[in-house]
């Protein structure tokens, strides 16, 4: 008989074996090196070639839901901030307390759920699970994503042979309203004050805070980064995927122009294709300012090449989500501004810089929707006059009932 062959699964970052031959898998284990998946393929063809049962020697040893549970958050823990780990903890927990043919997922065999004979009722009685919590389509999307991330995590680890719920179908967030909230007077002088000087008061705070083990800063973008984040996303309407995905080869101080050449998958978290089809490969304008600060910016970097980032984390690879999440709490919570809808204090997120940016744009510009969804990396120009045309309706509202007012008012020029 011949030898068994390993290979590397990139998909899943493990050595696996081609172990067809001994009646198991074709990408049996989860191997961290060569050699370990090399030994156990040794043994593997001397134990089927000695007669043995070989399928019932490398089945895992059988354990419940919740044991896996607890093995996949301690894994995430030191990987998560606290907060997107509190919300997944949250998530995990109401998984387990699924009732999956009249018993708690959480006390099923981990096993049991990826049998085939099993997958289509369980994923039947996840989606069923979700839908009948009677929550927000972007709850059950959240219930989902964490749920399916813990699947596919023991997918990885063999655990189950797959990820049975990948591909359930959910309600699409209604798309009747697409309006970007607008943006109140003061708000763009803001961030670029009182804003930045809170999160470099934070920054320095946790810089100086001994962190016990197991815990970590999770300030990682530090005030000078931030600040050119910020004035790049008001004077350019980058989208965070494609701050994050920016790279030296990208900007030219020359022509003082950036490229846009793609985004960051959130899946992935590499370097993909850019949101829509129009925001790839489009060229936009930065102002002089904000050129000499990302000039100097570069010259310090510590990453030289031609194609690394421009915004890195420490270790050359793009910023998470998170990062940015984190970054701008401090700011949040010394915000004066007020939700114009509910009257509570101004929940803004990083998206409201490009909405800032396509104020601006319009203020310029007026309802030249052409120019500005060009700008802004749209579909097409209908979708940008949706999101954005109820600030020039609200503007002439507001001129119309000035005028109304002031129609009242007697000439008393000459008197």
């Amino acid at each position: 008989m011949r030898d068994l062959s390993v290979k590397f699964w990139e998909k899943r970052g493990h050595w696996v074996i081609n172990a067809n031959r001994v009646g198991l898998d074709t990408k049996h284990g989860n191997f961290e090196s060569r050699e370990a998946a090399m030994k156990e393929a040794e043994k593997l063809k001397a134990q089927f070639v000695l007669g043995q049962d070989v399928e019932a020697q490398a089945k895992p040893k059988l354990f419940s839901v919740r044991d896996a549970l607890d093995d996949y958050q301690a894994n995430q823990a030191l990987l998560q901030t606290k907060s997107y780990f509190e919300a997944q903890k949250f998530n995990l927990g109401l998984l387990a307390a699924v009732k999956f043919k009249g018993i708690a997922v959480g006390k099923h065999q981990m096993e049991r759920l990826g049998r085939k004979s099993e997958r289509e009722d369980f994923r039947t009685c996840i989606q069923l699970a979700i839908k009948n919590e009677g929550k927000s389509v972007e709850t059950m999307q959240t219930r989902r994503k964490h749920w399916s991330k813990f699947l596919k995590f023991a997918a990885g680890k063999g655990w189950i042979d797959a990820n049975p719920i990948e591909d359930i179908q959910l309600p699409k967030p209604s798309k009747k309203d697409v309006r970007a909230p607008k943006v109140q007077p003061g708000f763009i002088a803001w961030l670029q004050t009182d804003a930045l000087d809170a999160h470099a008061a934070a920054f320095k705070k946790a810089a100086e805070k001994k962190f016990q083990y197991g815990q970590r800063n999770h300030l990682t973008i530090s005030p000078a980064k931030l600040e050119l984040m910020i004035l790049l996303s008001i004077t350019t309407g980058l989208r965070q995927g494609e701050l994050r995905a920016l790279r030296r080869c990208d900007y030219s101080p020359n022509r003082q122009i950036i490229s846009i050449r793609g985004g960051i998958d959130h899946g992935t978290q590499t370097i993909g294709r850019a949101k829509t089809e129009e925001g790839q490969d489009r060229d936009i304008e930065v102002p002089q300012a904000v050129c000499a600060m990302l000039d100097d910016l570069l010259e310090k970097s510590r990453y030289q090449d031609f194609d690394d980032l421009v915004f890195p984390s420490t270790t050359g690879t793009p910023l998470r989500k998170n990062d940015f999440s984190e970054a701008i709490k401090p700011m949040r919570a010394v915000c004066p501004f007020k939700d114009e809808e509910t009257g509570k204090p101004l929940h803004f997120l990083w998206a409201d810089m490009r909405h800032a940016f396509a104020s601006n744009m319009i203020n310029q510009l007026g309802a030249n929707w052409v120019d500005v969804s060009e700008s802004m990396g749209h579909t097409n120009p209908e979708f940008t006059k949706r999101r954005y045309g109820h600030y020039i309706e609200d503007e002439e509202k507001s001129q119309r009932k000035r005028d109304a007012a002031g129609a009242v008012l007697v000439n008393r020029k000459g008197r």
